[in-house]
Order: C-alpha cells, then structure tokens, then sequence
C-alpha cells in the first residue's frame, strides 16, 4: 500500500510554495490562512523537517522545502493533465494544442484550412497565450513553447528556427530615399515589439547610430509590429516565420541588409508516453510537415 502524505496538504503547500505566502495560496484554494497554515504544519510534522521559514509577513522555502516543492509540483502537474484528458474524453478524437498568440495568428491559423481539418478528421481545440508558454496547460496533448521548456509528462523536440531581417510596406520604398541607402532605415519611424533589442542589434550590424533613428512606435505583440508595418507606419523587425503570407503576397517587402540569427527557436512539446493516441499522433505529424515546409 502507497504511504503518501495528505492530498490537501500537498496542495496547500505547493500553493504556499509558488506564492511565498499563506494568505495567498488561501485565496487560491478557497480555504482560511489557517487551514494552508494547518496543513503545512501537519505535513511538516509527517516529514520530519520544516519546509518553511516563517516571517512577519512572508514566508521562505527552506532547502529542504525547495527540494520537496518541485516533487510536489511534478506530482500535481501529472495528476493534472491525466485528469484533464480524462474530463475531456479520450475518444471523441479532441486535440488540445497550446501556443502563443504571434504563432497562432500569424503561422497557425492561416495554415488552418478546410481540407486540413478535414483531413486530419479530429476536433482541434487551440489554446491561445499571450506570451510563449513556458509550462503546460493541464489538460493540453501538444505545446509550442519558445525554447526548449521543461515540462512534467512532455518531451521538447525543436520546431521552427527563424532569422530576422527588417520589413516595410511597398508604399514607404515609394517614399524614398533608396532601400539600399542606409540613410533609409535614418529617415524612417521604426516599430518595435517589446523593447529595442531587434532594432538596436541592426543599427549596430549597420554601423548606424540608433539615435539617429527619425522617431518610434512600441506594441507589444509581433503581429501588431507586423499589422502596423502593412499599414505603412514605420518599419519593422520580422521573420520568415510570422511574415511568410504578407511578403508572398507583396503586402510587405524584405529590406537589403543583414539577417539577424536569433537566440532561441520554438519546440514542440510531446507526451512523453511511449505511444501517443491517433489523433494526438495525426496533429503531430502535420504541424512538424508544416514546420519543414
């Protein structure tokens, strides 16, 4: 017979463990501070050591503490997703795929077709983040992640590299001065997504003084950075990837200069199960043609 400690007080103190606080895990699993502090007291006392140093107003993983939470956070994590599947049946075919939404808009959908899901004959349930995830929804059976995350229950194999280089409308070539003047990229507004690192790291790869740049436009997602650069408002860092549409079809044009490498590429995350179901498998296989392709 398994000798496990208390359901509820592994989930008391894994939430204890992410928020540094008894207050907030409370809040979380809707129970008082008492009972998460009860709890953790009492899986203490079962193991033998303090996982916790206590403060005023916040509480501290001790190394014992620290080494226990990621047990505690891989067991839930793989309680999770089995249950998840399980919720939602094996058997009607459903494919749960999480991805960020750049990829999901601008690689993704496009590629979506109507004879692709038929095709494919399975239900697809795409699970949009705002940021690349880096961990796993629960009952997700496929992820993109930007680098190679460490997930419980998932391998990372990689997917999709890309190479940036900058981008502008047909109509700011029209504008002048010539694309191969570098004066061109001085006398542009340039749109940024996030921060300035792409466009610092090609100013430098010019030899160009960033501050020379005419003026700026932030968003916070690339397909904003892409969606503003087809609208002719300044421009922009793209890729192969997100890109590939709107510069076959001429709504956006590759500018001469170098090509920048990044640092990182996505990876797609598989079960880690010796076998993956039809459907799972199915999805799989099509998303890394596509990612070759």
């Amino acid at each position: 017979m398994r000798k496990l400690p208390n359901l509820n007080a592994i989930r008391a103190f894994d939430a204890a463990a992410r928020h540094g606080s008894f207050a907030q895990a409370a809040d979380e699993l809707g129970v008082s501070h008492a009972a998460v502090s009860r709890h953790v007291r009492n899986l203490e006392a079962e193991l033998g050591v303090a996982l916790f140093e206590r403060y005023a107003r916040h509480i501290v993983l001790t190394g014992e503490g620290s080494l226990f939470a990621r047990t505690a956070a891989d067991s839930l994590n793989g309680l999770e997703i089995g249950t998840g599947r399980l919720r939602r049946g094996g058997g009607r075919g459903t494919v749960v795929l999480d991805i960020e939404s750049d990829l999901a808009t601008r690689w993704l959908m496009p590629l979506l077709t109507d004879e692709t899901l038929t095709a494919l004959n399975i239900n697809l349930d795409v699970r949009i983040r705002p940021d690349p995830p880096r961990s796993v929804l629960g009952d997700a059976d496929l992820a993109i992640t930007w680098g190679a995350a460490s997930c419980t229950g998932f391998k990372a194999t990689p997917f999709l590299d890309f190479e940036a280089f900058p981008i502008a409308a047909p109509s700011l070539l029209a504008a002048g001065p010539d694309p191969g003047d570098r004066a061109f990229f001085t006398s542009h507004r340039l749109i940024h997504e996030r921060g300035i690192y792409w466009w610092r790291r090609y100013f430098d790869a010019m030899e160009l003084n960033f501050d020379d740049a005419a003026a700026h436009v932030f968003v916070n997602r690339a397909h904003l950075s892409i969606d503003a650069a087809v609208r002719g408002l300044g421009l922009a860092i793209g890729d192969n990837v997100i890109c590939r549409d709107h510069l076959a079809s001429g709504a956006l044009i590759r500018l001469p200069g170098p090509v920048l490498a990044s640092r990182e590429h996505y990876h797609l995350l598989l079960p880690s199960t010796a076998a993956l179901s039809g459907p799972v498998r199915k999805v799989a296989d099509w998303l890394l043609e596509q990612a070759r392709s």
